[in-house]
């Protein structure tokens, strides 16, 4: 059986985003299922449009993400796959192209950019909406072939399309048919010596013996381009594959455009997701995994992936789905893995780490972890623990509606300032006791104590707020909201 090879071939025209990470870890989920290569092939021939530094955004992000290329231009294959970048093969794209033209698959088209152009406004102007090209070219003689060629004409090399039909069974979609008579003559090399994307694919898939080739839909229109230059070469065509549109909530394509605030994997990263959860939540995109279950590992993603289980249907990019499957892992990791984590977005700016103790730090930072979704959100829940909150009119409001509150909180502050053991369990005593003497108890005992001392209604487990506040804070937080 030919090894199953597959490929995820990315343009440095920008970053690596959740439309291409889901081609990425499809690709890698069917090749490491059947024990096969996944390939990382770098298409870079649109030289004006290429982003410094995208090359590097794509390894590290899938790096990052557990999508490890089996071969790349940083790890080659065998040396008969090729350059793993376009860029690096225009000699070996132009002497194939000029093979097509020896053979009468392809001829060079003279037409200068006015002359198509023309073409295309007469073609407009008669209400051809599929417009093509005209052939001219294609019937030159042999005098004006070598006259342009002796004036150094410059010329683009053009596929020759047979009237014939071309259908590919399509691993999401069935059985797909075009026409060769609705295709123009399209261009495989430009006049600058550049192959075109559907030349360049085609003799990169041939020469690192791609075995499935899976997608986004887009690329569906150029699928039988494809498959008439292996045709003309005498190749097999891949096993094609075409993914349904990653959709938003309104229904339209997922893009930077569409209202999405995190699109790009780096993002994600950035704000304290964990790399297995993604994963885990778009192999999810317009795949089943057969079951109502949802967190997956890599490894169980990689056994039980069946390429019969891709949705015809558009997938939708829930951002609350994702965020809720990276809060279970979150949920999962160890304590001194969650520790090691989440301190690296504490924001230091904002929260002064000088004089705290790592004992005191992990303490706090443990009270939020069944609490907090993604790294960066432990910002938004260590303001009781510094001196960064004040007292909102929501809080002043609700502390109002306990008529008793003066007389518990004397009770409780006495207690609070005879104490000499500061530990959790006469903190405890000394709540209990509190409701008792001032018959208090539920909210009306537990409520004013948690705002008076912590200047908020929210927070974790009261006596462990108390304790961590330290006796000289939560006597200055009494002080404090008392004043108000």
């Amino acid at each position: 059986m030919k090894k199953i090879r597959l490929r995820y071939a990315p343009s440095p025209t920008g970053f690596l985003h959740i439309g291409n990470t889901r081609t990425a870890l499809m690709n890698y989920l069917f090749a490491k299922h059947f024990n096969g290569d996944f390939i990382v092939r770098i298409e870079d021939t649109d030289l004006e449009r290429n982003v410094e530094g995208a090359i590097e955004s794509q390894f590290a992000n899938l790096n990052w993400l557990g999508i490890i290329p089996d071969e790349s231009f940083l790890n080659p294959g065998l040396p008969t796959y090729g350059k793993y970048m376009q860029s690096q093969k225009f000699d070996h794209y132009q002497k194939l192209a000029l093979d097509l033209v020896a053979q009468q698959h392809a001829y060079k088209c003279f037409c200068t950019p006015e002359e198509l152009e023309a073409d295309y406004e007469a073609q407009v102007a008669k209400g051809i909406v599929a417009t093509k090209y005209n052939k001219k070219c294609l019937s030159l003689s042999k005098t004006q072939l070598e006259q342009n060629t002796q004036e150094h004409k410059p010329f683009s090399i053009r596929f020759n399309v047979p009237e014939k039909s071309w259908t590919f069974h399509d691993l999401v979609r069935g059985d797909v048919t075009f026409q060769g008579k609705d295709l123009g003559d399209f261009v495989i090399l430009k006049s600058n010596g550049i192959p075109t994307y559907n030349f360049a694919v085609v003799v990169d898939d041939y020469d690192m013996q791609i075995s499935h080739v899976i997608r986004g839909e887009e690329h569906i229109s150029n699928t039988p381009r494809q498959m008439m230059i292996f045709d003309a070469f005498g190749w097999n065509y891949p096993q094609f594959a075409h993914l349904t549109l990653i959709v938003d909530a309104s229904g339209k394509k997922l893009s930077k455009r569409s209202g999405n605030a995190l699109f790009f994997i780096e993002q994600y990263q950035k704000q304290g997701y964990l790399p297995e959860a993604i994963f885990n939540y778009i192999a999810l995109l317009g795949w089943s995994p057969g079951s109502e279950q949802e967190i997956f590992s890599k490894a169980e993603l990689i056994k039980i992936f069946d390429e019969t289980r891709f949705s015809k249907s558009p997938s939708t990019f829930d951002m609350t789905k994702m965020t809720w499957i990276n809060s279970q892992y979150m949920k999962a990791l160890s304590d001194q893995d969650y520790l090691n984590f989440v301190k690296k977005f504490i924001d230091q700016n904002q929260f002064d780490l000088t004089n705290k103790t790592d004992a005191w730090l992990n303490a706090v930072l443990l009270l939020f972890k069944k609490e907090i979704d993604f790294g960066e959100q432990i910002n938004h829940k260590l303001d009781l623990f510094f001196d960064t909150l004040q007292l909102s009119d929501e809080t002043k409001s609700l502390l109002n509606q306990f008529a008793h509150r003066h007389a518990l909180i004397d009770v409780f502050e006495n207690k609070i300032r005879e104490l000499e053991q500061w530990n959790l369990e006469n903190i405890k005593l000394i709540i209990k006791n509190s409701g008792v003497e001032s018959e208090s108890k539920g909210k009306d005992l537990f409520m004013p104590i948690r705002i008076y001392t912590s200047k908020t209604e929210h927070g974790p487990s009261l006596v462990d707020c108390i304790y961590l506040l330290g006796k000289e804070k939560v006597l200055a937080n009494i002080d404090f909201v008392k004043q108000q």
